[in-house]
Order: structure tokens, then C-alpha cells, then sequence
């Protein structure tokens, strides 16, 4: 039994610092700088694919280091979604503040080796009205300048839908 509980404690989350010494390195403002195209599936929480999209982002910096992407998304069932994200340097080394129209409050971005992790609560419609769902994203950048993207959305703790992304620089 306790070889049991050891081994069931021992694999723990995702953690940023497993990424250490992974490569290629995500440069933030290098990576989302100019257009890339993204292809993406939303799952529902039992795992079940409701919607696919497809997106076209363009970032851009200013002299002070802030950063702009544009995102642009046309999911399977006719919609259309712009969020536009702000990325402001932070005092720490290799993360950014990020805001959005539909962001509640501020996402920590924080990068690593060749992953970048975000962590924000979004705003979503739902029935007449929203809610917030806490999103985490892990953006892994593959040799070939691919980045894998997958998501997990909850609420009061408990995972209610995922994304699966994969984003290709232009």
C-alpha cells in the first residue's frame, strides 16, 4: 500500500521548470513577431470535440518591449472571434503580463527552455450571460518553429473543457 501512495504522489503536475534545459528556446518576442496561422479543436470535458478553428495572428513590439497579437479566429460552425492581447515585460526574467478584452484581470506568461506556460481566467458566454474559467496554457516550440499548444479550462477546480492548437510561424 505505501508503494502504492508513494507512487501516486511522486507524479505530480506539469511544472514550468521541467523545461529547463529543453530547446529550442521560446524567445517570446521572436516567436510572436510577424503573421502565423494556428488550426485548433475545442473538447468538452468528457474529451469530446465541439468546435474547430482555424486563426490568423499577427504580433508586433515597441521600442519599450511591449508586445501586440492579434488574434483572428473562424471556428467550424460559422463564428468569429478577435482577442487582441497586450504583453507588457515584468520585472522577472522571461515572463509578460497579458491582457485582453475578455481576460479577467491579468495572464502571467512565463517562459522556459522551449515552453511557454499561460495562466489567466477568461470570460465566456454562456447561456444568456458568463462565466469565468481559469485557463492554463503550454505552448511547446518544436525544432521545426511548430508550437504545440494544449489547454486546460476549469472551473471551481474541476476541468471542464481543453484545447489542442498547433501554431505555425509564417
Amino acid at each position: 500500500v505505501l508503494f502504492i501512495v508513494l507512487l501516486f504522489t511522486g507524479c505530480g503536475a506539469m511544472k514550468l521548470e521541467d523545461f529547463k534545459n529543453t530547446g529550442p528556446k521560446f524567445v517570446v518576442k521572436d516567436y510572436f513577431n510577424g503573421e502565423l496561422k494556428a488550426y485548433g479543436l475545442v473538447k468538452d470535458r468528457s474529451g469530446k470535440i465541439i468546435k474547430s478553428f482555424k486563426a490568423k495572428m499577427i504580433g508586433s513590439w515597441d521600442e519599450d518591449g511591449v508586445g501586440t497579437l492579434d488574434e483572428y479566429f473562424v471556428y467550424n460552425n460559422g463564428e468569429k472571434q478577435r482577442r487582441v492581447w497586450t504583453l507588457i515585460p515584468s520585472k522577472n526574467k522571461n515572463e509578460y503580463i497579458g491582457t485582453a478584452s475578455d481576460i479577467v484581470g491579468q495572464g502571467i506568461l512565463k517562459s522556459n527552455g522551449n515552453t511557454v506556460m499561460i495562466d489567466y481566467t477568461m470570460e465566456v458566454p454562456y447561456n444568456d450571460s458568463t462565466i469565468n474559467i481559469d485557463v492554463k496554457d503550454w505552448l511547446h516550440l518544436q525544432e521545426d518553429g511548430v508550437i504545440i499548444n494544449h489547454s486546460k479550462m476549469k472551473k471551481f477546480g474541476f476541468t471542464v473543457g481543453e484545447l489542442v492548437i498547433t501554431i505555425i510561424k509564417q
